[in-house]
């Protein structure tokens, strides 16, 4: 995450990363929340669900915003040309847009 943000921002202060904001937001974020919540019904779907069909079944109308950023992160880093550099990145990517089966996260990190 920092590595990503001082490509983005060469001036960010590691600071921002070790506050307690930041480190929360990341936990609540991994822990709940409806990103995380559609993402298992993804998973657990093997992929073969959409992502507008999740959104409509466990949200009742409100919209992702993983998914859109992970959509949005591949193409800025796919621009500078930086892809490898992020294997998690692209892992999710290729996971959440490509079919690629979400069992291989994990195995191939």
């Amino acid at each position: 995450m920092r590595r990503l943000c001082t490509l983005l921002d060469p001036n960010v202060q590691d600071a921002t990363f070790f506050e307690s904001c930041g480190v929360a937001d990341l936990i609540t974020t991994c822990y709940g929340g409806r990103n995380r919540k559609c993402a298992e019904r993804f998973a657990r779907a093997e992929g073969k669900v959409s992502w507008e069909e999740i959104e409509k079944e466990e949200l009742g109308g409100q919209h992702l915003q993983g998914t859109h950023t992970a959509a949005k992160l591949h193409k800025v880093l796919e621009r500078k040309r930086v892809l490898s550099d992020f294997p998690l990145f692209c892992t999710v990517y290729q996971i959440a847009f490509k079919g690629r089966h979400p069992g291989t996260l994990v195995k191939d990190l």
